[in-house]
């Protein structure tokens, strides 16, 4: 039976080896499987569809299963950190390195490529395994960024095992802003509005107490209220466009608001159209309510007709004068 093939042509990629196009009946055939195992680790379990002519079976599943097997496992695979922009004291994480091999491990003389991080060796079973714990150091000098700024390096050990050596031990820290502001844009559809579009925006300090004035954009018509979710710490802005109201691709249509941090005395935040996006929907409005008209012999103090149900209807029932109790 022709198997499809997973990506185009009759070979797999990667290997040199053709699949089967067409099998004769009673015969066998061969589809070769790749898995680049680069990026895993322990069990794994994959499929692969092949389509064919066969017509009580067109669509087969073939499971593959199995272990990868590594020589040298570092657990966690990595060193991560998050760092805030004002932190003092270093922070460490330990990784443990096990030696799956029949023959002893020796490692030896950890070195980072950069002097943002720094790693101490400790063997716990010698040639079996061992602990690199890994420190991240904070940063003399952060430049004044709205953004993340994200530090990488690598930490490399000598290493017995020829096939790694050295040992590569990927290593990355995050360092926060002193402010976080989200989204970084305002997005507003191309033209002028149809009806009247509010944005959010929320500001945040990291690092002090953060004081925020004189939020305005620079267009007419805009209105804008800021909500203090945390005192002198967290605020959340509404921005709201007027019906009729057109951002321009080619002005600088910004909301800017003053703070009272020194690095950062004004945050502006673009105002971008985006074609394509939807333009505001006109708000929900709300319906009376239904009033219900009374038929005479309700009035008169008659029992309404019952709901449409198979009973008979039942005899109508006296009025009951006010002032008194039924029975």
């Amino acid at each position: 039976m022709p198997a499809a093939p997973t990506s185009g042509g009759g070979t797999v990629p990667g290997t040199t080896t053709t699949w089967s196009h067409e099998i004769a009946p009673g015969q066998t055939g061969i589809i070769p499987v790749l898995v680049i195992t680069s990026n895993l680790r322990g069990p794994i379990n994959k499929t692969l569809s092949v389509a064919s002519n066969d017509r009580t079976r067109p669509n087969v599943t073939i499971h593959i299963s199995g272990v990868v097997w590594l020589p040298i496992e570092v657990a966690p695979t990595m060193a991560t950190f998050s760092l805030m922009p004002d932190a003092t004291n270093a922070n460490t994480q330990v990784l443990r390195i096990f030696n799956r091999m029949e023959t002893p491990l020796a490692l030896s003389d950890p070195h980072s490529t950069t002097n943002a991080f720094s790693a101490v060796l400790k063997t716990n079973v010698p040639g079996q395994e061992f602990e690199l714990t890994v420190t991240a150091a904070p940063p003399p000098h952060v430049p004044a960024s709205l953004g993340m700024t994200v530090m990488q390096g690598e930490i490399a050990l000598k290493s017995s095992a020829t096939n790694k050596n050295p040992l590569i031990i990927p290593v990355f820290a995050t360092i926060y802003p002193e402010i976080t502001i989200f989204p970084l844009n305002i997005l507003l559809p191309t033209g002028p509005l149809a009806q009247p579009s509010t944005s959010h925006l929320q500001v945040r300090g990291n690092t002090a107490n953060l004081t925020l004035s004189d939020p305005e954009v620079n267009a007419p018509g805009v209105e804008i209220a800021v909500k203090v979710l945390q005192t002198n710490r967290q605020y959340y802005l509404d921005i709201v466009f007027p019906a009729g109201f057109e951002a321009r691709t080619n002005g600088n249509l910004a909301l800017t608001v003053k703070t009272d941090n020194p690095r950062f005395p004004t945050i502006t935040v673009p105002v971008t159209p985006v074609p394509g996006l939807p333009q505001p929907r006109r708000p929900a409005v709300a319906t009376a309510p239904m009033r219900t008209s009374m038929s005479p012999g309700a009035r008169a103090g008659l029992a309404a007709p019952a709901a449409s149900t198979n009973a008979p209807p039942s005899a109508p029932r006296p009025a009951v004068p006010a002032n008194t109790l039924q029975p």
